[in-house]
């Protein structure tokens, strides 16, 4: 197991990105986790998140010379990532997102940021996989405006679940973008590393979640990982 995950699972619980309990999704599963990118709202935790993006995008996939993040949630990660990337590497490293609607004035291009080339290796960070339609649509845009390929995807949390038609949501990404896609840690690496440990001098992750959370993969998690 890669050494920051043990430091990326205390920092989601420290922001409380990740939480425990009962939570109603919007594929109406109700799930005892959740991870919630939003509650990465300040510089600080903007540019540590980055920092682990760019350690996972180190060890996976390196040698990146350019960061995708499709909107919304995408862009400030990879604004983040590519800082960090630069900071790490001694190398420049650019960064572009997508526009929702294209703009009828001024520039009206589809991509903001640094227009990537066929020489680039571009990685797409992004907070959580779902059924990964955001981001299979997203790699279809840029290779139909730009000409180029990505090198893979990091996303923050792998929830490890079956997507609505019964597939590893992660596997079944990978397959359709013909790409790696990578997770900085999944939900149970997180139970693996958290089960009665103490975070700030407190305890959020017990055996009785834990075991709540292997009920719950048992229904509808990825069987195969």
């Amino acid at each position: 197991m890669n050494s920051y995950k043990f430091e990326f699972a205390q920092f989601l619980i420290r922001e409380q990105a990740l939480q425990f309990g009962q939570f109603t999704l919007k594929s109406g599963r109700v799930s005892p986790y959740f991870f919630n990118s939003a509650r990465f709202n300040t510089g600080r935790t903007l540019r540590e998140l980055g920092e682990f993006y760019a350690r996972a995008i180190a060890d996976h996939l390196p040698g990146c010379t350019s960061v995708f993040g499709p909107a919304y949630k995408g862009i400030p990660l990879c604004i983040a990532t590519a800082q960090a990337l630069e900071i790490f590497s001694n190398q420049t490293i650019g960064y572009f997102f997508n526009r929702k609607e294209k703009k009828s004035h001024g520039d009206a291009g589809r991509l903001v940021g640094r227009t990537p080339t066929p020489e680039d290796r571009i990685v797409m960070v992004d907070d959580v996989i779902t059924d990964g339609l955001t981001k299979l649509e997203a790699v279809v845009m840029v290779r139909e405006t730009c000409g180029v390929e990505f090198a893979g995807i990091v996303v923050a949390v792998d929830r490890m679940e079956r997507n609505q038609s019964g597939q590893d949501a992660l596997l079944s990404l990978e397959e359709r973008v013909g790409v790696p896609v990578r997770a900085l840690i999944n939900i149970r690496e997180v139970c693996e590393l958290l089960t009665d440990v103490e975070v700030d001098s407190a305890v959020v992750l017990d055996v009785t979640k834990r075991e709540q959370i292997e009920t719950y993969l048992r229904q509808h998690g990825a069987q195969d990982r």
